[in-house]
């Protein structure tokens, strides 16, 4: 599968908060099934962008240490 990107990303602290509001709704009993399931698909994109994130900046670290030395 092809792995896209978009053209915004959200910061890393506004997607932390996010995904605490996220799971807070996810919980209550009043949240329609088709509500919920977009909560989850939108937890899903909110957590990969923030491995994407993660990711970049330890390759990036790892880039910055190797011309470092």
């Amino acid at each position: 599968m092809r792995h896209e990107t978009r053209g915004w990303i959200m910061p890393e602290a506004d997607m932390l908060a996010m995904l605490r509001l996220i799971d807070e709704k996810i919980r209550l009993a009043e949240v329609e099934t088709r509500h919920r399931d977009a909560l989850i698909r939108l937890r899903e994109i909110l957590e990969n962008d923030l491995n994407d994130l993660s990711r970049g900046r330890s390759s990036s670290k790892q880039v910055d240490d190797q011309e470092a030395a």
